[in-house]
């Protein structure tokens, strides 16, 4: 993880050096970009350790879907684009659970987040290599459900926790200028620090069934922060 930050930090400012001082005579005034792809997190801190205690350690991965516009439409060029955002991340199935009720069940973990976004692009061109820096701000909602399957496609979820936190941070990447039908399209690859405020959330291993199909279960207080790589397709219009 570490080598894979530096690297990005490295070519970003490889590409600042290099292009900086070659303009292209075609500039992208652009009025709109959006994105797509996947979001790998990997927990961080306090939040890595309870996960891995709950033996739902590891990469996590999720999707996220963005939209950012020029303030200034078609009129001139920027730099800045400012937008939203809206992702979703499964955090693992809780496989450690104590059922003493007749069935079947199972307990899922997820995060789903919209936040603001404005991205930094200083290269206005289109370069081979384009570097890119987001700050985003939101909000995220960490859900656990209890769930009970009732047959193959039938399931009823028996309790649910979901806690909204603060949700922010800062990411960096790098695009690559893809061709052909998508000549102005790039594969963005990009590392990103998403912090959120302390909550409390249900502790893994903890949460019972009983035999009248009541739950009970502990909690923890954590901030979810995370380190994630995004690998997403950047188009312009």
């Amino acid at each position: 993880m570490k080598r894979l930050i530096l690297l990005l930090l490295f070519v970003e400012f490889l590409c600042l050096g290099v292009f900086a001082q070659t303009k292209s005579e075609k500039y992208l005034e652009d009025k709109a970009s959006w994105y797509v792809g996947m979001n790998f997190g990997n927990a961080i801190g306090g939040y890595k350790q309870i996960l891995k205690d709950g033996n739902l350690g590891g990469t996590k991965a999720g999707f996220v879907l963005g939209g950012l516009f020029n303030p200034y439409g078609r009129k001139r060029a920027s730099t800045v684009f400012y937008g939203a955002e809206v992702g979703y991340q499964s955090i693992g199935r809780d496989k450690d659970f104590v059922s003493n009720a007749s069935g079947t069940f199972y307990v899922t973990n997820n995060s789903f987040w919209l936040n603001g976004v404005a991205r930094y692009r200083p290269i206005l061109w289109s370069s081979k290599l384009n570097p890119y820096a987001d700050a985003f701000f939101g909000a995220k909602i960490i859900r656990t459900a209890i769930v009970e399957q009732l047959s193959q496609d039938e399931s009823e979820v028996l309790e649910s926790v979901n806690k909204i936190v603060p949700n922010y941070g800062l990411g960096v990447g790098v695009g690559f200028k893809l061709m052909g039908q998508l000549k102005n399209a790039y594969l963005d690859l990009g590392i990103y620090l998403q912090q959120a405020d302390p909550t409390k959330i249900v502790k893994p291993k903890t949460i019972e069934i009983s035999s009248t199909y009541n739950t009970s279960y502990k909690q923890v207080l954590t901030n979810t922060n995370q380190i994630a790589i995004r690998l997403t397709l950047t188009g312009f219009d």
